[in-house]
């Protein structure tokens, strides 16, 4: 398999920022690590080894990307507004730096697709639904889509732009967004066992948001044996990659 690693220092959010990534060809896909994880979490959870017929088969290729939620999602000071502030800078490293340097990768020839379990799965829908015209689509696996609960209490416009059960809810209807959501394709799956219900509630929210404002997302609810762990999500990941990619 092939694999390079880089990095750079990132003035966006004022750290070394690396990419990890797995593949020699195939549709480019971000990868976002879980909750305070960082590019290596697909490696150390086993997910490469499951994607490997993917990856190898010249279908896929990863970019895994570090995290910022040390400063931000899981910010435990009490300054809630800077801890907001370094989470709209990510997303801005992600669309500014991250998607060119993808682009380059690729000779440009295939928007991204976003892919990531639990909070990498928030990530990839707010990126997608923030800026759908960028990509091809997302896979989120446990992703909560409710990132004011993260804040205790605390909501400002930074929060706003980046839960997308609140800024999806208010979309006009006949916002252009809305045909980009519906030209690609995207996947959010979760399960109703064992600590899946820290996000479940976020994904039927978001289900209901969906088919009000007529957006395809696909959601997947699945039944109690499918938890919030990476057994889960290594053993139903490939049918919904297929998906996603076909």
């Amino acid at each position: 398999m092939q694999y390079e690693e880089v990095s750079w220092y990132s003035e966006r959010v004022q750290r070394n920022m690396r990419i990890k990534i797995y593949g020699h060809y195939g549709a480019p896909i971000i990868v976002f690590p879980c909750q305070d994880k960082q590019s290596d979490d697909f490696f150390n959870n086993g997910m490469i080894d499951t994607l490997a017929p993917f990856i190898d088969e010249g279908r896929i290729k990863l970019f895994c990307l570090d995290s910022n939620d040390d400063e931000t999602v899981s910010y435990s000071s009490w300054d809630k507004a800077h801890a907001a502030y370094k989470l709209e800078q990510y997303h801005q490293y992600v669309i500014n730096e991250v998607l060119p340097f993808v682009d380059f990768k690729q000779q440009g020839k295939s928007y991204p697709y976003l892919l990531g379990c639990s909070m990498g799965g928030s990530h990839s829908a707010n990126t997608f639904y923030r800026r759908p015209e960028l990509f091809s689509g997302f896979l989120s696996l446990s992703g909560s889509f409710d990132i004011a609960r993260f804040f205790g209490g605390y909501f400002n416009s930074d929060i706003y732009n980046n839960s997308p059960v609140h800024y999806l809810a208010n979309m006009d209807s006949n916002h252009y967004y809305i045909g980009e959501y519906n030209k690609k394709k995207t996947i959010a799956v979760v399960g109703q066992g064992s600590y899946e219900d820290l996000v479940l509630y976020s994904n039927y929210w978001l289900r209901d948001i969906c088919a009000n404002k007529n957006i395809n997302t696909w959601i997947d609810i699945r039944d109690t044996n499918s938890i919030h762990d990476w057994w889960s999500w290594k053993n139903y990941i490939g049918y919904y990659l297929n998906i996603l990619i076909s």
